[in-house]
């Protein structure tokens, strides 16, 4: 049996070559990811003022009850002074929820 000649079996083709799947790109490509010890820090950083914060509102709470015992102490001792104490104590309580608030 004869064989044909491989340059009539094998067809010639032209054009551009394409990749079948495009690379798949992602933002951690485009920026490298920060170093662990970096995000160790946040972490650290955003627990801390978390644990500020509460501290900031329990100690607001705290001494906004106090006043308000002191107010109703005072109105009983001194009833003239009550729509004072009461305005000291909403002035005090008003600049911590501020202050909490800021924060």
């Amino acid at each position: 049996m004869k064989y044909p000649n491989i340059e009539s079996v094998v067809e010639a083709f032209s054009g551009d070559v394409v990749d079948p799947i495009p690379e798949r790109r992602s933002l951690n490509t485009v920026f490298p990811p920060r170093p662990l010890k970096l995000l160790q820090e946040n972490a650290v950083l955003a627990a801390s003022e978390n644990r500020i914060r509460a501290l900031m509102a329990q100690s607001a709470i705290n001494d906004t009850a106090s006043i308000a015992m002191s107010v109703d102490r005072l109105a009983h001792v001194a009833p003239a002074g009550k729509f004072y104490y009461q305005k000291i104590m909403a002035a005090y309580a008003d600049a911590a929820t501020r202050t909490i608030e800021r924060w």
